[in-house]
C-alpha cells in the first residue's frame, strides 16, 4: 500500500481524467473574502483565517434541486441546465439523489488519499453558504480507506428550488490527526486553577472590556486589534501567534 508524504493529500484519479482534479478541488488559502461580508469583518482574525482553512469542492454544472419532502431518493430531483455538459463530465463528477433523507450526493472520478493517522472531515465551506442546502459532516480515513467516498448535501427547504451555479462551492474538506479531538473534555477551571491563578484570569477579560467600551471605540473602526497583532491587554506578546496562513 502506498504511503503519502507527510503533509500532503494525493489525488488519485482515474486515467481519463488525469490532472484534472483542479476542475473541482479548490484550496482556500487566499481566499480570505467573502461576498457577504462587510469590510469591518475583514479586521477580525479569527474569520480571515478560518475563511482560508482547508479545500473546497467545486460544482462542474449549472443545476437545480427540488425535494418534495419525503424519505426515498426518488423524492429529490437534480435538474440540470445542460445535460450534454454534463454527460461529458459525469465521470469526474457525478451528483444525484442517491440515499434519499432529502440529499445529494455527489461523487468523484478519483479518490483521495492522507498520510498515515492523517482523516478527512467534510463538512460545509467555512462562512460559505448557498440557501436552503448544507454539507452533511462526515470523517472518513482517507490513509485507509483505499477507493473514493462521497460529499454529500441536505436540502433544508422542501418543496423550493434551489439553484446551483457552476463553480460554486458545493463541498469542503479539511485533514486532521486522528484521535487529535478524541480525549478533549469540558472541565469547570476550578477543578485545575487555584484562586490567583482564576482572579488573574477574570480581572484580564474585565480590563479587555474595559478597554473595548471605551479607548478602542475611538480608534478607527472602533477596533484596538490587539488579537490582531498578538497581544494582550498589557501588550504581553503570545507565544506564537498566526496572522496568516504559513507558506
Amino acid at each position: 500500500m502506498i504511503q503519502v508524504p507527510p503533509n500532503t493529500i494525493a489525488i488519485i484519479p482515474n486515467d481519463r481524467f488525469k490532472g484534472q482534479h483542479d476542475l473541482v478541488i479548490q484550496s482556500l488559502r487566499d481566499c480570505v473574502k467573502r461576498d457577504w461580508f462587510i469590510k469591518h469583518a475583514y479586521y477580525c482574525l479569527p474569520l480571515t483565517i478560518g475563511n482560508q482553512y482547508g479545500f473546497v469542492i467545486k460544482s462542474l454544472y449549472d443545476f437545480t434541486v427540488n425535494w418534495n419532502g419525503g424519505g426515498n431518493p426518488s423524492d429529490v430531483t437534480v435538474k440540470f441546465d445542460d445535460p450534454t455538459e454534463y454527460s461529458q463530465w459525469v465521470g469526474l463528477q457525478k451528483i444525484d439523489p442517491h440515499f434519499g433523507m432529502g440529499t445529494i450526493t455527489i461523487q468523484h472520478g478519483f479518490s483521495i488519499r492522507t498520510p498515515e493517522w492523517v482523516n478527512i472531515m467534510t463538512g460545509n465551506p467555512p462562512n460559505y453558504f448557498i440557501d436552503g442546502i448544507t454539507h452533511m459532516t462526515g470523517v472518513v480515513e482517507t490513509d485507509n480507506l483505499r477507493r473514493d467516498f462521497t460529499f454529500n448535501l441536505k436540502v433544508t427547504r422542501p418543496g423550493a428550488d434551489i439553484k446551483i451555479r457552476k463553480g460554486d462551492w458545493i463541498g469542503y474538506f479539511i485533514p486532521y490527526p486522528r484521535h487529535f479531538v478524541d480525549h478533549f473534555s469540558i472541565v469547570d477551571a476550578h477543578d485545575i486553577f487555584d484562586q490567583d491563578q482564576l482572579k488573574e484570569e477574570r480581572q484580564c477579560a474585565v480590563d479587555f472590556g474595559v478597554e473595548r467600551s471605551t479607548k478602542d471605540i475611538h480608534k478607527p473602526r472602533g477596533n484596538g486589534r490587539r488579537y490582531w497583532n498578538g497581544e494582550d491587554v498589557y501588550g504581553n506578546q503570545f507565544p506564537d501567534h498566526q496572522k496568516k496562513l504559513d507558506r
